[in-house]
């Protein structure tokens, strides 16, 4: 059988790959943000996008695909690293550089034509000679940038966010380098993946005519002990940041502890110095200092996974992201979330009622929905078997597996051959006009 080669272009981490890169101790990564007045994060190398991880374990057992992997990764000591392992061959190229003069340079352009990662990726990709090629996020402009202007080879972007969303700025600043290039991406892009209403909506201001594919995202999720508890609730992601809902989910903790006087809530994420501070300050302000415990982000997801063991419930209150992955996680683990409003946080709820869902930025709901788990322990029973039930559904590996290799088979068929695409691999463009 002859294998399509497909070359996934991605920002993503793991111990497993870690164990073959050649990483620094970080102190030149610290030195220069310091210079530029940028936050620094603690700690050594986290998993980053487990969903990346996800794709690859599923693509790798596969005998219809010869997979490589494209990745950005910080800390390297060398400009490209590459190797073979368990049947993937894995390219990581260093992203400092790109870094530093997305700092320098003013101009989203300029700094786009000057990205050194583009000359390395296309080497790479000159090498390889895949079939297609199979970006996964528009939004990280330094290795996203990468795929432009590659011609002869079909391009599928897996949009994991749309980062032109006019709602961005309202939970921290607007990257306008990654607002440009992804407006680039879009602009004469055949084929893509773009999973929700709103994310297809805001996808169609730029592009009106690109093939829209199913294309569901997962998680390795590992089997876990369970724990004794320790806290009430936790929230977890890989930065404190306010998108994720950290300070919105101190001050509901508030609101709550006027009724639950020893509520705990654990605060899992990596974050830089300054963040930390925000939030502890936050934290003494409101006299939740014996309420709220800080938990560096986990190396390793399983370990992440374990700890989480160690709650009762999962508060997740993400401002943006359609339905965030930690929501799914917490759902396959058994913990009741309490989450807000979003465009895809609803449809948990369409068969029946998985998830306690506040309105978005509203911090006296979210308190509510968190009291509703403390009061009524068979409430958060049935919220936990309907989420164990919905998690089955969600998580059909030999599907998503399946619908990968149907989608790239069908890019190169269309895009050689004009091959009409099967119209059971295309969302139902009726959301469009929703």
């Amino acid at each position: 059988m002859n294998k399509l080669k497909v070359a996934l272009v991605c920002s993503f981490s793991n111990a497993k790959v870690r164990e073959h890169l050649p990483l620094s101790d970080r102190k030149l990564y610290r030195l220069v943000r310091r210079v530029f007045g940028l936050s620094t994060k603690n700690g050594g190398y986290g998993n980053v996008a487990g969903w990346d991880t996800y794709m690859i374990e599923l693509l790798r057992k596969r005998d219809d695909i010869d997979l490589t992997v494209i990745s950005a990764h910080t800390g390297l000591t060398k400009r490209h690293v590459a190797f073979d392992l368990e049947g993937v061959h894995y390219h990581f190229v260093r992203v400092e550089g790109a870094t530093l003069l997305k700092h320098l340079i003013s101009s989203p352009s300029l700094w786009h034509r000057l990205n050194p990662m583009r000359p390395v990726v296309r080497n790479i990709v000159k090498k390889t000679q895949p079939d297609v090629l199979a970006l996964i996020g528009a939004e990280n402009a330094h290795i996203s940038g990468t795929v432009l202007g590659i011609e002869g080879i079909p391009l599928i972007v897996k949009c994991q966010t749309i980062y032109n969303n006019p709602d961005r700025g309202k939970s921290g600043p607007v990257d306008a380098k990654n607002a440009y290039v992804e407006r680039l991406i879009f602009k004469d892009l055949k084929y893509v993946a773009v999973g929700t209403g709103m994310h297809c909506r805001l996808f169609r201001q730029f592009n009106r005519t690109a093939y829209n594919f199913k294309w569901a995202l997962g998680n390795l999720l590992p089997e876990v002990k369970p724990l004794d508890k320790e806290y009430d609730f936790v929230n977890y992601a890989m930065g404190m940041s306010d998108k994720k809902g950290y300070p919105d989910a101190i001050k509901a903790l508030a609101i709550v502890q006027e009724k639950y006087p020893n509520v705990k809530l654990n605060l899992v994420g990596g974050n830089s110095k300054e963040e930390k501070e925000a939030l502890e300050k936050l934290v003494a302000n409101l006299h939740l200092e014996s309420n709220v415990m800080f938990t560096p982000f986990f190396e390793k997801q399983e370990d992440l996974f374990q700890h989480l063991q160690k709650s009762r419930f999962a508060l997740l209150p993400c401002k943006i992201d359609s339905v965030a992955s930690t929501i799914r996680q917490a759902m396959h683990y058994e913990l009741p979330v309490v989450c807000y409003k979003t465009d895809g946080t609803p449809k948990l709820n369409e068969d029946q009622e998985c998830v306690l869902i506040a309105e978005n930025g509203n911090v006296e709901d979210l308190a509510t929905k968190m009291l509703m788990l403390l009061d009524d322990d068979v409430k958060a029973n049935q919220l936990r078997n309907n989420a164990k039930e919905f998690s089955r559904r969600w998580s059909d590996d030999q599907r998503n597996s399946q619908q990968m290799s149907d989608n790239f088979h069908a890019v190169v068929e269309h895009y050689h051959n004009g091959t009409p695409i099967p119209a059971d691999l295309l969302c139902n463009e009726n959301i469009v006009a929703k």
